[in-house]
């Protein structure tokens, strides 16, 4: 499959953070201060999830490519995922953060993901054309 056909997490999370500062500033005019504040949270944390599973995932294939086998390589991965739920959990019991607007922060990542693998593929329709 062409290189072209598939979204890079660099292009998933530059359209994340362009949305994002869409989105939290709409907030700000629209709802409130705190609502697009807990937006910027909560894409904030999104964009660090990815950023940190797609190194977390050139680590893991990296060793495996190595012939190295480790248990840490295997849990490493369930290990990010608990400790960002840790930390939301933390960040909603501690600071009162607005959770429509920490969702709507968290949903551009969906959004960011949806609009670039339709602009992989149109780019795979054009090559292939």
């Amino acid at each position: 499959m062409d290189a072209q056909a598939i979204p890079t997490l660099g292009d998933i999370q530059r359209l994340n953070a362009i949305l994002l500062a869409v989105v939290g500033l709409v907030l700000l005019f629209v709802a409130s201060p705190a609502a697009s504040i807990s937006c910027f949270v909560g894409g904030a944390f999104v964009i660090a999830n990815l950023f940190v599973l797609g190194w977390l995932g050139r680590l893991v294939i990296a060793a495996a490519a190595h012939g190295v086998q480790s248990r840490l390589s295997v849990i490493a991965i369930p290990l990010k995922l608990l400790l960002l739920v840790g930390l939301i959990y933390l960040a909603f019991a501690k600071t009162g953060i607005d959770g429509v607007g920490f969702g709507v922060g968290v949903s551009t990542q969906l959004v960011a993901v949806l609009v670039e693998t339709a602009r992989a593929s149109v780019r795979r329709r054009r090559l292939a054309i």
